[in-house]
Order: C-alpha cells, then structure tokens, then sequence
C-alpha cells in the first residue's frame, strides 16, 4: 500500500469507535492476496461508523477490501497457540475451516498502519517474537493435530472408495492434503495465513515430501479418472513420506 492510500485510509478510520488499530497483510515473500484487518473491541456504534468511514472512502474513489477482527478473540487465539492448542473453526466460505494460528499468522506477517494509544497490536507481536520465531508448542502441537486429521480422513476415502463413491473420496482427500499442509509449514517454522494458495506455497518449501504439488494434482486426476486405486497408491506414498518427515516432531497421539 502506497502512502497517499495509507493515510487515506488511516485519515478516515481513526476516528470510528472502537477500534484499535488497521493493518495491512500479506504473507512473506512468497506473497498472498493482500487484505486490511481492523482490530477492534465490541462498541455499540462500532459497525454504523465503520461503514459511513468506508462509504467517504468509497465516494473519494478508494474502494477497500477488509476483514474484521475482534481483539479478544485474537488474543486467545494467540494465548492457545502458545499453549500448543489447536482449533479449528467451520466457517461459510472456508472449506477446511479457519485454524487458530491463521489469526497469530496474521498478527506476524502484518504490517501495523495505525494503532490505538494502548499499542495493542505491537503487544501481541510482541507476545509472538518472545516466543522464538515461530513457537516451538505450537509446531509439536500442529504436526500431532493435522498428522491424526489426515489419517482419520484418509481411511474414511479409503472406505468410501470400495464402494465407488468418489465424491467422498476426493472430499476426504481434499482436506487430508489440507492438513497436510500444515503440517508442512509447521515443520518448516512458517505461519500459515489460511488454505488458500497453501499447497503451492508447501511445495516450495524445504521440509516437504518431493514434488508434493505435482504429485496431488496427479491424484485428483486419478480420481476423476475413476482410478481410486492409482490414487490410493500415490496417497500411500505421500502418507508414509509425511509420517517419516513428523517423526522428529509429532508428540504421542491421542486415541
């Protein structure tokens, strides 16, 4: 964001009610589509300011894409992450749902173009930096989730494959490769901002199985070649690279 568009931006949105700080975020150098966050607390006249402020800019040519993120919520978001606890939110528009630490990947990627006189946002930047470059709870704590996720997945696909329902298989696969994905940027010690464009950004990875990307597309192709057992036999071998890449890290499984 050029600085004409940021103090625009800031110039308009300081003054709502509410809010805390405006940051602008993209993910590293392998980049993701950029996004404005608005951290706030719960204020009564929060929302009806906010939208007459984007309405000016609007009107002013400046047409802004935005997110909202309450304060609190990120805040223990972050505190579980610290923690090694992993949540995962089913949310309309996220096919693989939104992971705690996608909102602590957002607080380190982040770029602060305004903040409140508490400095809130530079505390909980602050709270991730004390915490190693990338939290060491919270990588054991990913890989153990994401490693179970996917195998529970994949043995449900591997069910549902027998008796020809391939919807549910390359479902089931789908989010396997999700998790797996998580796994790959943990392992890594890489925050991860949400799912998409993730597989191509733990392809360029170090930590990862070889050619991951090239090797998943190829069994959404086996699948839709009605071909589950080619596909099985990729995913065979992705499993077992995966499981060999955790051993490191993986804490003891639940279950």
């Amino acid at each position: 964001m050029n600085e004409v568009n940021r103090e625009k931006l800031v110039g308009e949105l300081r003054s709502v009610s509410g809010l805390l700080g405006i940051v602008f975020c993209e993910e590293g150098e392998r980049g993701s589509e950029p996004v404005i966050l608005l951290y706030h607390v719960p204020e009564e006249l929060f929302r009806q300011e906010l939208e007459q402020a984007i309405r000016r800019l609007g009107d002013g040519g400046m047409l802004i894409d935005y997110n909202l993120r309450e304060i609190g919520l990120v805040d223990q978001a972050i505190v579980e992450c610290l923690e090694g606890r992993i949540t995962v939110q089913h949310v309309s528009g996220h096919p693989f749902g939104i992971v705690n630490s996608s909102y602590a990947a957002e607080i380190h990627y982040g770029q602060i173009l305004w903040e409140a006189p508490d400095h809130a946002l530079s505390a909980l930047k602050g709270k991730l930096a004390m915490q190693e470059s990338y939290p060491e709870k919270l990588r054991q704590a990913t890989v153990t989730y994401f490693m179970k996720e996917a195998s529970l997945l994949l043995a449900d696909g591997r069910n549902s494959a027998l008796q020809g329902d391939i919807h549910f298989v390359s479902a089931s696969f789908s989010h396997a490769v999700s998790s797996w994905v998580q796994v790959i940027h943990a392992l890594n010690g890489q925050f991860l901002l949400g799912e998409k464009g993730g597989l191509k950004r733990a392809n360029q990875l170090p930590i990862g199985p070889k050619q991951f990307r090239l090797r998943v597309n190829q069994i959404y192709r086996y699948f839709a070649a009605n071909n589950p057992s080619l596909a099985y036999c990729e995913i065979d071998m992705l499993e077992s690279e995966m499981n060999t890449l955790v051993r490191p890290f993986a804490g003891p499984r639940e279950g």
